[in-house]
C-alpha cells in the first residue's frame, strides 16, 4: 500500500511497518499518524497476519514531534487536539491489534514515538539508543501518545514519575535495566535478534498467541475472579483447537510443530 511517510510491507504473515522520513529523523507529523492508523486498520483485517514489526528508517527510530507541524497548528486548539489525538489512536490500535507486535528501536526515540514503542508487545533496542522523555523540558505534558498510561505499567509509578517529571533521557541499556525494553543489544546484533523474535512468533500458534495477548492486557482492568473466568473460557477454546493437537503430536514426535491457526 502506498504511503508518503511510512512503508508497510507484508510477506508470509509477517508485516513490517517503518516510519519513513529519514531526512527528518522520522519526526511525527499529522500525516504520519493518519497513515499509521490507515495501515493498522488494513492489517487488522488480514486474517493471514501473524506478527507485526515496527521500526524506523535510517539512523533514528523517531525524533518525536515534527517542529514544522507544531508551528503550523499554533493558536488552533482544534488542530492541536487532532495532532495529539491521532498518536493516542496509534498507540491504542497497536495495543488492540490481535497479533503480537515487536518494536525494533534502531536508534534514538524521543517524545511521542515512545508511545508507539511502549504500545508494542515486545521491544528490542540498540543499547546506545537514546530514549528521551523530554516533554516537560519544552513545556509539554508527559500525557502524550499514550506515554503516561503505558510507562507506569512497564516500569512502575515511581520510575515513571522520575522519567516524566524530570524529563529524563536514558540509554537503551538503561531502558532494559528498568524494564522499558525487553532487550538492549549492540547495533550489529539488533537486526538478527529482531528477525529471530519475529520468526519465532510467526511460527507460533496464532490462536494461542492472540488469546495470550488479549488476556494480558484485558486482565489489567479486571478483578481476579472475573479474569479467572475469562482464562477458563479462553483456555477451553484453545484446548479444542487443531493447533493444540498439532503441538502435542510434534512434542511426542520430537519435531517442530506446524501451526495453522485453526
Amino acid at each position: 500500500m502506498p504511503f508518503e511517510t511510512i512503508t508497510c510491507e507484508e510477506a508470509k504473515g509477517v508485516a513490517t511497518l517503518t516510519l519513513n522520513r529519514p531526512e527528518k529523523l522520522n519526526a511525527l507529523s499529522l500525516r504520519m499518524g493518519d497513515e499509521i492508523c490507515e495501515a493498522l486498520e488494513a492489517l487488522r483485517r488480514r486474517e493471514e497476519l501473524r506478527v507485526l514489526l515496527v521500526t524506523g528508517a535510517g539512523r533514528a527510530f523517531s525524533a518525536g514531534g515534527d517542529l514544522a507541524s507544531m508551528d503550523e497548528v499554533k493558536g488552533d486548539p482544534f488542530a492541536i487536539d487532532r495532532g495529539v489525538r491521532v498518536y493516542c489512536e496509534v498507540a491504542q490500535r497497536l495495543r488492540e491489534l490481535s497479533v503480537p507486535v515487536v518494536a525494533k528501536v534502531n536508534g534514538d526515540a524521543f517524545g511521542g514515538s515512545l508511545g508507539i514503542i511502549m504500545a508494542c508487545d515486545l521491544r528490542l533496542a540498540r543499547e546506545d539508543a537514546r530514549l528521551g522523555f523530554a516533554f516537560t523540558r519544552v513545556g509539554l505534558s508527559g500525557a502524550d501518545a499514550g506515554v503516561s498510561y503505558l510507562l507506569p505499567r512497564l516500569v512502575g509509578v515511581a520510575k515513571a514519575a522520575e522519567l516524566l517529571l524530570l524529563g529524563e533521557v536514558i540509554s537503551g541499556k538503561e531502558a532494559e535495566r528498568i524494564g522499558l525494553v525487553n532487550r538492549a543489544l549492540p547495533a550489529a546484533e539488533l537486526d538478527s535478534a529482531a528477525g529471530e523474535t519475529v520468526a519465532r512468533l510467526a511460527a507460533g500458534p496464532p490462536l494461542a498467541l492472540r488469546a495470550t495477548k488479549r488476556a494480558l492486557y484485558d486482565g489489567l482492568g479486571r478483578d481476579m475472579a472475573t479474569d479467572f473466568q475469562c482464562q477458563c473460557y479462553v483456555q477451553t477454546l484453545c484446548f479444542q483447537s487443531q493447533d493444540h493437537q498439532e503441538g502435542l503430536r510434534a512434542f511426542r514426535e520430537k519435531r517442530p510443530p506446524v501451526f495453522q491457526g485453526r
